[in-house]
């Protein structure tokens, strides 16, 4: 339903000014009529929730597994400095991190930290806030700089935090190109892609649920910046890239499952 001044402001705009995106962003609104028609959804999917809040992606078929360390030190940061330190950085030195490093950046930005029984069911909590605490996002660290691992592309476990490899080699060049071109991308030690599986999240607050997906997101990519900086490494999010040929390395569908967000982390050049 679209109120009346939004119709008058559609009528205003006219065929030049149309917009999908304000379209969308209309009809996600919330409005009264919701709350009785969500009741009771809720009530009718009350189980299927408790399944889906703990739903973990896994490559049980990968050949190859490399568990992460969980206890890598603590960085000695306090967390007002570190906020007042956090910039986008885009000059890398290209040199590795080490797998210490990589562990602390994907557990403390979106790992099981703790857990809690509700309704009979062991809920695990996680690093970042999610609507619902359904947690729709996926990690792939593609590897370009990281001792100890070879490069490649590896999906991150959260249940049994390790790494599983996807696909071996360099694959910098074509993310370069994925990315239009910026030059950040060819001195990182490491891209973190950031999926989305909407089904997660969309079985219960449907379409409204891509807003809460997009929060996510932030969320998480926000983590990655603060640990980045707590750790004196650089981090730079990206959100201009080529959807397609990125799931397309990937190997996932783009539909059920797609990129949102590109996250780039390497050892700053500079002092």
């Amino acid at each position: 339903m679209v109120s009346s001044k939004s119709k008058l402001y559609f009528l205003k705009a006219g065929p030049k000014l149309f917009s999908i995106s304000a379209l969308y962003h209309e009809n996600t609104k919330l409005r009264s009529f919701h709350r009785t028609v969500e009741s009771g959804i809720l009530e009718v999917s009350r189980e299927k929730m408790k399944k889906l809040s703990q739903a973990f992606k896994v490559y049980p078929n990968c050949k190859l597994k490399v568990e992460l360390p969980k206890d890598c030190g603590d960085s000695g940061a306090h967390i007002e400095d570190v906020i007042r330190r956090r910039r986008s950085i885009r000059d890398f030195s290209g040199d590795a991190l080490t797998i210490e490093e990589l562990a602390k950046l994907l557990y403390f930005s979106y790992g099981i930290t703790d857990s809690m029984k509700a309704d009979g069911v062991v809920q695990p909590l996680r690093a970042a806030p999610s609507g619902g605490a359904l947690y729709p996002l996926e990690l792939y660290p593609v590897v370009f700089g990281v001792r100890g691992l070879n490069p490649g592309i590896y999906h991150y476990n959260v249940k049994s935090h390790l790494l599983e490899l996807l696909s071996s080699g360099d694959h910098r060049e074509s993310l370069y190109k994925y990315v239009f071109g910026q030059d950040m991308m060819l001195q990182a030690s490491v891209v973190i892609l950031i999926t989305a599986m909407f089904e997660r999240n969309q079985w219960k607050y449907r379409e409204r649920g891509y807003r809460y997906i997009l929060l996510d997101a932030g969320h998480l990519a926000e983590n990655l910046y603060l640990m980045a900086t707590a750790m004196s490494l650089g981090c730079c999010t990206i959100g201009g890239f080529l959807d397609d040929y990125i799931n397309g390395m990937l190997d996932i569908d783009g539909v059920h499952e797609s990129t949102i967000y590109v996250v780039v982390v390497g050892r700053p050049s500079g002092p």
